[in-house]
């Protein structure tokens, strides 16, 4: 009766395979780690064009269309739709 109150904790049993798994995968994150050390990652800057966004070759100019050939191309298609 006092069982059915007070069960007494479950076991996990953890199979052999299971074990030699977890193993190998430590010992591969070991090996991976330690591979890792010999790349090495620069650093490469490239100077900032704080104009970037207003070239008239930029994809986010024709995305705004603040620029008056991108203003022109939206028109120009505006039109060749509507006529379709």
């Amino acid at each position: 009766m006092l069982q059915v109150l007070f069960p007494q904790p479950y076991q996990i049993e953890v199979s052999r395979l299971r074990q030699q798994l977890e193993e190998a995968h430590l010992a591969w994150v070991a090996d991976w780690k330690l591979r890792q050390a010999e790349f090495k990652i620069e650093n490469i800057r490239f100077r900032h064009d704080p104009l970037w966004n207003k070239r008239i070759f930029s994809l986010q100019a024709a995305r705004d269309g603040d620029i008056w050939f991108w203003r022109a191309t939206r028109v120009i298609l505006g039109w060749g739709v509507a006529s379709i």
